[in-house]
């Protein structure tokens, strides 16, 4: 549980984090920085990411005597990819190459760090290391917050913001070197063939990835080069906010329902994890659509409150027009996307994202020399949505990983009645009111009706836990094992 609300926690501050940088830097030089750190995102993304589910699977069993050769083969594989990156970006360093006005070799340099920071905190995820987990993010986002902010405030430079940022980064990934390193692992033990079962199982997720990662940094790239760099960070800080946001949350539900459904399986065999990725699904789907609704609907008070002047209006607009896009392509990363990494079939990950690029490039096409940026917002809310319903076709066949349609609608009619009750509270002169009360009002009206119609046995939960007040912890049935 420690690790869950780290996560959130986590995902939280990082949104937090980037409303500051922007505000301080303001929306042309946090154009250049949100571009700069998308490209540093996608090169970690791109040639580190498969060592992190690497580490995530097959980390867990420190007692294990082979645990040794295969850290030692994850450090292998780490320390050659980035020794590579930071080679070749001071070749196209002294070719005079950047990303938008930052220099490559700090791209490079913020890649790497991410990228161990990533795997040293999937390492203490598949150890259980609550403690060194929760002291890991602490610590980054503590130095984070103090030092990055300074940067943005007295340089008032992306990237000089970015070096920064890295160098925290790096600190913080030192701090639990001693707690992650107990068992000692040369290199000299590393396997070729272990690296090579790591790329046969990672890679496909992160084929995928990358096409999502290549979409959005696309899209900002032409964002830049037809609007400026004011209204590429417009779009920047909205699609950072809205798809961290839902991404986070889907994330953080992910990191304990799918080893669950893994648990099931191994414990009561395939039909119990199908029964189990069924459940997780509607809970993915059920929370996904409330904090949808409810992000829309308390638009007007988010913006008063937390956006910086600069951004406003444009903001609300643009992420509006995200919210249905990304709602979708979070549900098939958490909801569905688990079936096929059941099944092993994730190759058809690729496919979904391929049908979302092909997607998001023609609209862009069509509307990019029509509209201004709200277009390109346009163009990636269609092609998300396009990749999510690649997903869903491809995953239909496996029926029995579906929730019940009753209970499906019944999330809907929901999340329906939830909007409607909601709405009038937009005009609500009192932002802090308007955000409490829809929050209020929203859980009240989603959870009454979500209970009046027993979407996934909830009522019949919450009634067998009522007749029997003694019991420790929520009763369990076979709906509601998840919960």
């Amino acid at each position: 549980m420690t690790i869950v609300l780290t996560f959130i926690c986590n995902a939280g501050f990082n949104l937090l984090l980037g409303l500051v940088v922007a505000g301080v830097l303001g929306p042309e030089e946090y154009g250049r920085f949100a571009v700069a750190a998308t490209a540093a995102v996608l090169v970690c993304t791109a040639l580190f990411d498969w060592l992190r589910l690497s580490t995530t699977r097959f980390s867990g069993d420190a007692a294990n005597p082979a645990s040794s050769s295969l850290k030692a083969s994850l450090e292998a594989g780490y320390g050659g990819i980035a020794l590579a990156i930071l080679c070749l970006a001071l070749v196209l360093h002294g070719l005079g190459i950047g990303v938008a006005g930052v220099p490559v070799v700090l791209v490079a340099v913020t890649a790497v760090a991410n990228a161990r920071f990533e795997f040293r905190a999937a390492e203490a995820r598949a150890l259980f290391r609550d403690r060194t987990y929760l002291w890991l993010v602490a610590s980054k986002n503590s130095l984070a917050l103090v030092l990055g902010v300074a940067a943005a405030a007295c340089l008032g430079s992306a990237a000089w913001v970015i070096a920064v940022m890295a160098l925290c980064t790096v600190l913080a990934t030192l701090t639990v070197r001693a707690s992650l390193d107990r068992h000692p692992a040369p290199l000299a033990q590393a396997r070729r063939s272990e690296v090579a079962t790591f790329a046969r199982y990672g890679l496909p997720i992160v084929g995928a990835n990358l096409v999502y990662q290549a979409i959005l940094l696309t899209n900002r790239s032409l964002g830049v080069d037809a609007f400026g760099l004011a209204a590429a960070g417009q779009l920047s800080l909205a699609t950072d906010l809205t798809i961290r946001l839902l991404v986070s949350v889907g994330a953080a539900l992910d990191v304990f329902l799918f080893q669950l459904a893994l648990r099931r399986r191994a414990e009561s065999g395939e039909a119990a994890g199908h029964r189990q990725v069924a459940t997780n699904m509607l809970v993915v789907g059920a929370v996904l659509c409330f904090l949808g609704t409810a992000y829309v609907v308390a638009m007007p008070a988010l913006q008063a409150l937390f956006i910086p002047a600069a951004y406003r209006g444009a903001f609300g607009d643009l992420s509006i027009i995200l919210v249905p896009g990304t709602v979708a392509f979070c549900f098939a990363q958490f909801g569905l996307n688990p079936i096929f990494q059941l099944s092993g079939r994730t190759g058809i990950l690729i496919g979904s994202a391929v049908a979302a690029l092909a997607v998001d490039a023609a609209l862009v096409w069509l509307v990019l020399p029509r509209a201004g940026i709200e277009g390109l917002a346009v163009a990636h809310a269609g092609g998300l949505l396009a990749g999510a319903l690649a997903a869903g076709w491809a995953a239909a066949r496996a029926r029995a990983c579906w929730p019940p349609a009753r209970d499906a609608l019944a999330v809907l009619a929901a999340t329906a009645a939830m909007a409607g009750a909601t709405w009038p509270l937009r005009s609500l002169e009192t932002p802090w009111l308007a955000l409490i009360g829809t929050g209020l009002l929203g859980t009240l009206v989603y959870g009454g009706l979500l209970v009046g119609l027993n979407a996934g046995g909830l009522r019949d939960a919450l009634q067998r836990r009522m007749a029997r007040p003694g019991t420790v912890g929520p009763a369990r049935g076979p709906e509601m094992e998840a919960r």
